[in-house]
């Protein structure tokens, strides 16, 4: 991986903690969601993190969309309790 693209990687974990926390501390489930994401930003740009997603993409890419899946459906069914109190 080239130093811009991982600079880049680092800056939007760092964005995406930083808006998750805030989030999290307004009382927005989304937060959480954000706060995943940059940890998954973070393993992806870390050397092991590449090795193993070159030598398997098939997985490192279902790993991905099964992750967004599992946070996406779990925002909206901690929101629909929320709002169903």
């Amino acid at each position: 991986m080239k130093n811009r693209q991982q600079i880049w990687l680092w800056l939007s974990a760092a964005v995406l903690f930083i808006v998750g926390f805030i989030l999290v501390m307004s009382d927005s489930s989304a937060g959480w969601f954000l706060i995943i994401l940059g940890i998954t930003y973070l393993g992806i740009s870390t050397r092991p993190g590449q090795t193993w997603a070159t030598s398997n993409p098939g997985v490192a890419r279902w790993g991905v969309i099964i992750a967004t899946l599992l946070l996406v459906s779990l925002t909206i069914i901690v929101g629909a309790v929320l709002l169903l109190r």
